[in-house]
């Protein structure tokens, strides 16, 4: 589960990503403050997938 978790964290936060691109009405601070929170998630995950491969490794 450890490792899937990260995984499971990025699909969900694309969901709604796109999820609030569509719902949104207007695109003000609101939307652009979602928007980031979620793309950081993404990368924070995509960099947590990373080390624990490279640990794996060692």
């Amino acid at each position: 589960m450890k490792k899937t978790l990260p995984l499971i964290v990025i699909i969900a936060s694309v969901i709604l990503l796109l999820v609030n691109y569509i719902m949104s009405d207007y695109i003000n601070r609101g939307f652009w403050l979602s928007t980031l929170s979620s793309a950081l998630i993404i990368v924070s995950m995509a960099l947590t997938i990373k080390a624990n491969k490279d640990q794996d490794k060692d």
